[in-house]
């Protein structure tokens, strides 16, 4: 609120030079001549400058000008629009009084930071499970935040090289307000135990829970299911193996496992393990996490064809878990399933224009083994129903078959025409496809043609919850959600290489890296949520928003700080995000309870092997 009781000032103008808006006194004498008060050249004096450089905003005061009007130290000037005399713009300044624990002479003596993008990540995760779950578990020494501020570096910055993070945080607002050494932060990565971990996700799946279950209107919640890769350098990783790597990395690996809600974005579970160990394997840990993490278990879980066999279906009807499951064409289950139905599919009636391909569904009583043992000790099989849908797209199949006729069969004639030598390869493929007409010519096997094409351009959905077919198809196909965290991670959170040396740092690192994952999916979520309401944001990617936010300064002093005054596009930004516009903050000083205990050298090796891998690293990209 403004003062009632102005300051007693000399008369102000500001004067705008590029970047920056200069605050400055005058002097005017009366002009007989024209009789009008005429300004005096060679009379203006520099007395502050607007903070961040437009027309409008806080004035920083110089300390000379200070001196002589102590009046000022005690209030933040401001010069703001105050309306239009025609085509002009009228301002005016403003005086407002001070926290008293504030003195605006030490703002001067201190620093200003890029705030605009860590205040919209913080109000992002403000009051969600995320931020709950984290404060209830890293609640020592301002844990919590210590790890937020890691986690908006690595956003932000693209780079998981955290011995680059101490200069990011002299920069920028964090939510730790303090710089971490290199060494600090190699401790945190190492006392972050697997203890630690599974109580975040206990509790952020109890808070998950909750919400998801307020929410009467949602019919299905549904989880996707997949994994990744992430390679490294170091061969003192227990985890690090050779194995699929789905970058095409010549590497050893850590495979990473991720549960992520299709409608919100927001991951809910990893894990990780060996880089050999093929995914199918992975589904019955995924099950018994269920249980010991407290993860929804009303909730669908949809996973991609490396997890789709009949051993992941039978663990799944055992052990109650809904699910989705894209089953591999290449089962014996899944070739009885589309000859039986490939007739039907196959037909104009059964085209469905909400999915825009053809689809049958059907219901089969499936039969599971159970723990329960007979007397000659095989299991006691159960039954249920399950829900299979089958679903052609008929433009891949005719694509299919076009590129195996032009790259396989139509040079084979050719060469069998002209009696040219055949590979071990074309031998086979002759034998399987091509016969001798009898005339001296050929003709194709159609039997071993029609069994080579009965799978293509196919796809099999089985599950035990959703029968609609078109549900099961869009439920699947919002699996990208998941994909699009794994893309997070690697892209966004400097995360394709792992640049650790110890277990127990990778495990504390990974798990940063997932909470890193976590704001920005969320972040992305706030962005949908504005373009559902019609909002059109400026920029589009979710870097260019947070970069231009980075304009919106915060000056920080000896114990709090202010914002620059926040207008334009920012502010335009922030109302489209639903977000408030910044407010002061107080900091205090940190106490060594608040801090933490002091730091020693004993991780200074481990800093420079990180610095050293990740050198090794840009030397071969």
């Amino acid at each position: 609120m403004a003062i009632q009781n102005t300051p007693n000032l000399p008369p102000l103008m500001v004067i705008i030079n590029n970047k920056y808006a200069y605050v400055t006194t005058y002097k005017n004498v009366w002009d007989k001549e024209y009789k009008q008060a005429r300004r005096l050249k060679g009379q203006n004096r520099t007395v502050g400058k607007i903070l961040g450089g437009g027309p409008e905003g806080v004035i920083e005061w110089n300390e000379d000008f200070l001196l002589e009007h102590p009046e000022l130290q005690t209030l933040t000037t401001k010069r703001v629009l105050k309306g239009m005399r025609g085509n002009r713009r009228v301002f005016e300044f403003v005086f407002e009084p001070i926290d008293e624990m504030i003195s605006l002479t030490e703002a001067f003596n201190l620093k200003r930071l890029c705030a605009g993008a860590t205040f919209v990540l913080d109000n992002t995760i403000a009051n969600t499970p995320l931020m709950m779950a984290l404060e209830r578990t890293f609640n020592k020494y301002n844990l919590h935040k210590k790890i937020l501020s890691l986690a908006y570096f690595m956003y932000l910055s693209n780079n998981s090289a955290t011995w680059l993070y101490e200069d990011f945080a002299k920069k920028h607002r964090l939510p730790f307000n303090k710089p971490l050494k290199p060494s600090q932060i190699s401790r945190l990565f190492y006392n972050i135990s697997v203890s630690d971990i599974d109580k975040f996700l206990k509790s952020l799946n109890s808070f998950t829970n909750k919400i998801e279950k307020e929410n009467v209107d949602k019919i299905n919640t549904y989880y996707a299911l997949d994994s990744t890769s992430i390679s490294t350098y170091s061969n003192n990783l227990r985890k690090a193996q050779w194995g699929h790597n789905k970058d095409g990395d010549a590497l050893r690996q850590i495979n990473l496992l991720m549960l992520v809600n299709q409608e919100t974005g927001t991951p809910l579970y990893y894990h990780t393990y060996t880089g050999n160990t093929p995914d199918v394997a992975t589904v019955k840990n995924v099950i018994s996490e269920f249980v010991r993490t407290g993860l929804n278990r009303q909730a669908v879980v949809v996973a991609d064809k490396g997890y789709g066999v009949i051993s992941n279906i039978n663990l799944c009807l055992l052990h109650n878990i809904n699910f989705i499951f894209n089953t591999r064409t290449s089962l014996t289950f899944s070739k009885q399933i589309i000859a039986e139905h490939l007739e039907e599919l196959m037909d104009f009636c059964s085209y469905n224009s909400k999915i825009q391909c053809f689809c049958v569904s059907d219901k089969y009583e499936w039969s599971y083994p159970t723990l329960d043992k007979t007397p000659t000790g095989s299991a006691v099989k159960a039954k249920t129903t399950v829900y299979v849908h089958i679903y052609l797209d008929k433009q891949i199949r005719v694509e299919s078959e076009q590129a195996f006729l032009k790259s396989k069969i139509l040079p084979l004639l050719e060469k069998l025409k002209n009696g040219s030598n055949l590979s071990l390869e074309e031998i086979e493929l002759k034998n399987e496809f091509i016969k001798e007409n009898g005339k001296g010519g050929f003709l194709t096997n159609n039997k071993a043609k029609t069994e080579y094409m009965l799978n293509k351009g196919i796809r099999i959905l089985v599950s035990n919850t959703i029968s609609d077919p078109v549900e099961a198809w869009r439920a699947y196909y919002e699996r990208e959600r998941v994909e699009d965290a794994f893309k997070v991670i690697k892209q966004k959170v400097g995360g394709s290489r792992y640049r650790t040396s110890k277990n127990e740092s990778t495990e504390g690192k990974t798990f940063v890296m997932f909470i890193a994952c976590a704001v920005g999916m969320m972040f992305r979520q706030k962005i949908n949520q504005a373009a559902k309401k019609g909002m059109n944001l400026p920029f589009d990617s979710d870097a260019k928003l947070l970069s231009c936010l980075e304009g919106i300064e915060q000056t920080v002093f000896r114990n709090g700080s202010y914002y620059g005054l926040v207008t334009g596009i920012h502010k335009r930004i922030l109302e489209s995000l639903d977000m408030p516009l910044p407010k002061s903050e107080y900091f205090g000083v940190l106490s060594k309870e608040e801090e933490g205990p002091d730091e020693d050298d004993n991780f200074k090796s481990l800093d420079e092997l990180e610095m050293s891998l990740y050198k090794l690293e840009k030397q071969f990209n």
